[in-house]
């Protein structure tokens, strides 16, 4: 074989090679996570910044819209006298948000789980925050750094909160 035709022949063994390496697809991760950006755990993401965005704001209304009117909450009790429905959200929000003067909040997401019996989607989060509230005996800071967990369900072509909020 000619030196020509080697040449040729190694250009085309290279390009091969080189060209199948480019035209491999890698999966498309979230930050610091092993959860594949996909179209539908993109809109919870969205979802989930939706809700840290309006509770910065203490925007009581913006945060009740992203709410199930099947919204329940245990309170992480095992006593039932501090659960409550979508009805009781409004008012533990309002509650809540009249007393803070100033927040701070971050979500990283750590794993999305969809359960195919209930059609809900658990998602475990790591919550970092400090609030400044307001009480008669002075202002109070308060910080939080915990593992936490969202519920979520799609309802039509939005995700909304079926408790954890």
């Amino acid at each position: 074989m000619s030196s020509r035709a080697l040449a040729f022949a190694a250009v085309l063994v290279l390009g091969a090679s080189g060209g199948a390496g480019l035209g491999c697809a890698h999966p498309n991760f979230f930050p610091g996570t092993t959860i594949l950006r996909t179209e539908e755990n993109q809109q919870i993401f969205d979802t989930l910044e939706q809700y840290r965005s309006r509770l910065t704001q203490r925007n009581v209304d913006g945060l009740l819209v992203l709410a199930s009117e099947r919204y329940r909450e245990d309170s992480g009790t095992p006593r039932s006298d501090d659960d409550y429905g979508y009805q009781g959200l409004r008012e533990v929000l309002k509650t809540r948000l009249s007393r803070v003067k100033s927040i701070w909040y971050e979500i990283e997401l750590r794993d999305i789980h969809f359960d195919e019996v209930t059609h809900f989607a658990d998602i475990d989060v790591f919550l970092n925050g400090s609030f400044e509230l307001a009480s008669e005996g002075g202002d109070r800071y308060r910080r939080v750094n915990d593992y936490h967990r969202f519920v979520l369900a799609r309802e039509g072509e939005k995700w909304k909160f079926i408790s954890g909020m």
